[in-house]
Formats: C-alpha cells, structure tokens, sequence
C-alpha cells in the first residue's frame, strides 16, 4: 500500500461508508476506489451475524465504548456511548430497526439547508432505493421493491409467525389513551405503527454485506491521522504509520465523533482548537464538532404479574423459533406533546404538529442492570424525537488514536425535561393503568447496580419530580448520534466541505437538525443521494 493512487477514498467503512464506496466502484466509469476502516472485517466472528447474539458486541472489539465528559444534568454521569468500530460501523451494533423520519422532519432539514431536495419529497426516491420492501400491500410510492436492505414489518416476518403474546394487549393499552393506528400514509408516523426491520431470518444486513465491496480496495485496521491539502484543495490522506495515499476526491464517512476528530486534525474545524493541538490551519471552521444531537431515552424494566403465562423472552413456554428471530418486539408509538406542555415554552408553530417521542414495548429487559432476562420483565424505551439539547465533540491531541472529547449535554434544556418527563408518565399508564396492560404487569422494577442504589419503583402517578429524578440517574442516549458537521454550516446540500475543495462529507455527522424515527434508512437514503450527486447522476 505504498502511495497508491486512487479516484476515491472513503474514511469509515461505516454504515455509510460502505454504501457510498460500493456505489461508486460501481459506476459506469469503474472508478478506483480505496476505503479505508480503522476496525476489523467482522464477518468471521459468530456473533455478529444474529441479532440477539449482537447483545454480547457491546463493550467489545467492534465497539469504541467512546467515554462522554461527566454530563451535568445527569447527575454528573461519564456515559459509554457504543459506537461501531468494524466494517459495517454502527450496522453490526444496531438491532434492525427500519423507522424513518417523519414527513415534516425531513421538510424541516430541507427548511434549514435551503434545498429541497432534502425534503420528504425529495428524499423519498432515496429512501425507495434503498429498499426491497417485503409487506404485502404496501404502497409503491412510498416503498421500494428493487433495493439491497430487505424491510419487513414483524407481524410479516417468518411467514406470520412471530406473533407475540401480548402484540394485542399492548395495542389495546395505546388504544386506551386514544392513540389511533397508524396506516403510514403520506409518510407521516404518528400514532402506533408496527415495528419494520432490515433483518433477513433473524441475521443482519450490515452495510458491507448488502452493499458489495468486491470492486472496492478494502483496507480494515488501517487509521487515518489527516486529509492531506495542497492550496486549499485535498489531495489525500496521511494515515497513523505516517504512510499517504493520493486520490482525487476523498469522502469521510467515519461518523457524528470520528468525523469532526478527522477535519480538525486536518486543519479544518475552530482556529483555537487547532492552535492549542499545534495543528497546522486549513480553513477555521467553527462550527465543526458542534450541535451534537442525540435521542436520548428512558428505559424501564415491568414485572410481570404472572410469569409462567409466558409473556416474555426467556419464559419456559417460549419454544416457537420464530419468536427468536431478532428482538422481541412488535408495535412503535410516536406522539406530539400536549398544547399545554408546548405552550410553557417558546411559540413555534412548527412543533404543533411535530412528534416529540417515541414508546418501544420490548418483551425483555436488554442490558437494564440488575433486571434479569428470565421471562419476569418487559421493558420499555422512552425517547426524545426532536431534543434541543445540544453537545460538542472535540479533540483530546493531535493523536488520531486517542478517542474525541464529548460532552452531549443531555436532558440540559427545559423544552427537554418536560417532553420526557412527560413521556414517560404517559409511559407508565400505559402499562399499569389500562385494563390491557394493568392485570399483566405489576409494576416497574428499578435498576440496580453501582451508583443506582436508594432507587424506588415508578407508578402511573409518579410525580413530575420523581420521574425526572429517575431520567438523570439512569436516562441513556439511544446511539444515534448527528449534527457535528452540519449540512448548512460545515458542508453544503451536498456534503462538500465549506472552504476547501476535492472533500466531502457523507455520515450522520451532516444531519442538521434531530430527526423522529430511528436514523438507519434515512442514514442509507441520505448516502444514495449523496453518492448519486458524486456521480453527477442526481
């Protein structure tokens, strides 16, 4: 590997990075394209392929662990943030989950960067691209049939059969509090809506599977220290060894913390920060490594009131395959806030109508400390939709391996605290007080563990007090991380950077603003695009 030259390169070989080197190496011209991804290939290990058996990669090989700086409104807490280090990045984490924005979200990020094709309009041929879409029925304008990810909803999955037992109760219990179905026309998602998935017979499709590299010059292990420059235009890249490659156009793909840590050390980010790391300037760029957002989230472990009826993941009654096939979920509930809430804050006629947060009803416990996974707990996840909490990602020295400094400032604005505490009262009720849920489940079970003791159970009536006690002490980031080189201020509609030419952006670093849903179908529409604008064939 001594100075080749290519036409690409790619850094990360992350979700999106993979994608946006397979498409390019595909195109009609056979470009030479060189990614470049400082984890390891993941595919010999076992563990990766199926998704529950993806709960043991957390804390891992293929896991940063990135440490946060002690976060103040959090009771002061350092969080473990699991961020992919593998070829596939974040896709051989996740758990499958298929949820895009909605409608009015990606309206919004066409309103702040002044270009529609950002809107949902705009972004839905992407979205179709991306897609080989499995329900019966399902819409073709909204949908795609052609694409690499295959998306299904659970009901459909497994030939029907992986039917939970409480998928009716927990749809009674929403019903309950009068949240309608959702048809998931017209691409909005509030309401309850079921559950769709990327995964295939309960494996993975991470990125690097789906999107083939054999066209591609893959290098695993392999970190990069810097862009090389040469009069404000990038010629390369400089990696950790000390070795360059050259190449005509290089495109970062290494995600919302690596991203801004490769501009900065690149001589692209804010002028003090550069100085203070002795890092030669190549354009001040303050904004990068700014306006860190993340969906940050509630979970919460129910125990159940008979355990032997079998309502839960590790329940003897549970023999079905079938009901193992990915995570024990069925129904998601995304919901706008009350007026009254929204009226105690700033007007903004544009959060009326938007979705706030977000219920997930898992039939076991994931990784909550101290509750076990033996058929006596469900759990919830509560999530903030659309936070204004905003964070900072910065450099620690001009060491590429040494990990980026985040401090994401979670649960720090009013707007904030009252959107989840209010979504996780609404949470409670819907599993203790409605007569679906309420003779099914006992109560909430606190964690347990270091630093969670003196913890008391939540109720439906908790006050507003206790359950925004319970969110600093144990509220988490959901892993989907944005924003630090936004679209707007750090590179343009698409994805090249302000200020310097020949580099370009394409990872969730780019996402202005937060989006509802979970980030990986936009993530992959967002870098067809992209890569399509490379190509010229947008």
């Amino acid at each position: 590997m001594s100075d080749p030259v290519a036409d690409y390169i790619v850094v990360g070989g992350g979700l999106t990075g993979c994608l946006v080197a397979s498409r390019l190496s595909q195109s009609a011209k056979s470009p030479r394209v060189v990614l470049l991804e400082a984890g390891s290939d993941p595919s010999s290990n076992p563990a990766a392929a199926g998704l529950l058996s993806g709960l043991s990669l957390l804390g891992g090989e293929f896991d940063y662990s990135f440490k946060t700086e002690p976060v103040p409104e959090t009771a002061g807490r350092v969080h473990t943030l699991n961020v992919g280090k593998a070829l596939g990045g974040g896709s051989v984490l996740n758990y499958g989950g298929w949820l895009r924005a909605d409608a009015a979200d990606y309206d919004d990020w066409a309103d702040v960067v002044g270009d529609a094709r950002w809107s949902y309009e705009g972004i839905k041929p992407w979205l179709r691209k991306s897609e080989r879409f499995f329900d019966a029925g399902a819409d073709a304008d909204e949908h795609g049939f052609d694409g690499p990810m295959h998306v299904v909803s659970v009901s459909a999955s497994e030939s029907g059969a992986r039917q939970y037992p409480l998928r009716q109760a927990v749809r009674d219990a929403w019903g309950e509090l009068g949240m309608s179905l959702n048809p998931r026309k017209d691409g909005t998602i509030t309401g309850v809506a079921e559950f769709y998935e990327n995964s295939r017979d309960g494996m993975r499709q991470p990125s690097n599977m789906a999107y083939p590299l054999d066209k591609v010059h893959v290098h695993t292990n392999t970190v990069v220290r810097r862009v090389t420059f040469a009069e404000g235009v990038a010629t390369g890249v400089e990696l950790a060894d000390g070795r360059r490659m050259a190449a005509r156009e290089i495109i970062i793909c290494a995600g919302a913390f690596r991203t801004p840590q490769v501009l900065m050390l690149s001589g692209i980010g804010p002028s003090a920060t550069l100085k203070e790391h002795d890092i030669s300037l190549v354009y001040d760029a303050p904004d990068v490594g700014q306006n860190l957002h993340d969906h940050f989230a509630l979970f919460l472990a129910h125990k159940l009131r008979d355990p032997p009826l079998g309502y839960a993941f590790g329940s003897a009654s549970w023999t079905d395959p079938a009901l193992f096939k990915s995570l024990p979920w069925d129904w998601v509930v995304s919901q706008p806030l009350p007026k009254d809430i929204l009226k105690k804050h700033e007007p903004d006629a544009k959060r009326q109508d938007r979705n706030l947060y977000e219920v997930i009803t898992l039939y076991v416990p994931p990784g909550i400390p101290g509750i076990p996974m033996d058929g006596t707990h469900i759990a919830t996840s509560t999530m903030l939709l659309r936070p204004t909490s905003r964070g900072t990602v910065s450099i620690r020295s001009a060491d590429p391996n040494d990990a980026p400094v985040i401090q994401p400032n979670h649960f720090s604005t009013a707007f904030d605290r009252d959107t989840l505490v209010h979504a996780a009262g609404v949470t409670m009720k819907a599993l203790t007080s409605t007569k679906a849920l309420g003779s099914v489940v006992e109560g909430e079970s606190p964690p347990s563990g270091e630093g969670l003791d003196g913890l008391t159970p939540l109720a439906a009536d908790s006050s507003f007090e206790a359950l925004e006690q319970r969110i600093r002490q144990t509220g988490m980031a959901h892993a989907h991380p944005g924003g630090t080189a936004a679209m707007g201020k750090v590179v343009d509609a698409e994805g090249r950077v302000l200020g310097v030419r020949g580099l370009r952006v394409a990872d969730a670093s780019i996402v202005p603003i937060p989006l509802s849903g979970h980030p990986q179908a936009t993530l992959y529409a967002m870098a067809e695009q992209l890569t399509a604008c490379i190509l010229g064939e947008a």
